[in-house]
């Protein structure tokens, strides 16, 4: 499993801390508050591919093909957000350091 290098542990604390990320803002809502379906499967499916591979770089040709064969309706939720990297920072379950997306233990 993935774990951040101890090298990089200030790293992500400073991320942490500037970004203040928390659970209550962790996925995007709808208006019954409950988590939007296409982001948990997005965010489900991210996460096994970074399992299985490791911290990859955002532009990585892994995420980005994979982002490409996306049906419209998914692409268009991951472009209203900003992109690949923004939404994916959204859920706990992501972190980005040293422009490598990783997932959070």
């Amino acid at each position: 499993p993935f774990v951040i290098p101890e090298y990089l542990q200030e790293q992500l604390e400073e991320f942490e801390a500037r970004y203040n990320i928390s659970n209550s803002n962790s996925y995007q809502m709808n208006n019954n508050n409950n988590p939007d379906p296409i982001s948990e499967n997005l965010y489900d499916y991210f996460s096994q591919i970074l399992d299985e591979h490791g911290p990859l770089e955002i532009n990585n040709k892994l995420l980005v093909g994979e982002y490409e064969n996306f049906p419209e309706e998914t692409r268009k939720v991951v472009e209203d957000e900003g992109g690949l990297q923004p939404f994916l920072l959204k859920s706990h379950h992501f972190v980005m350091v040293d422009n490598l997306i990783g997932l959070r233990r």
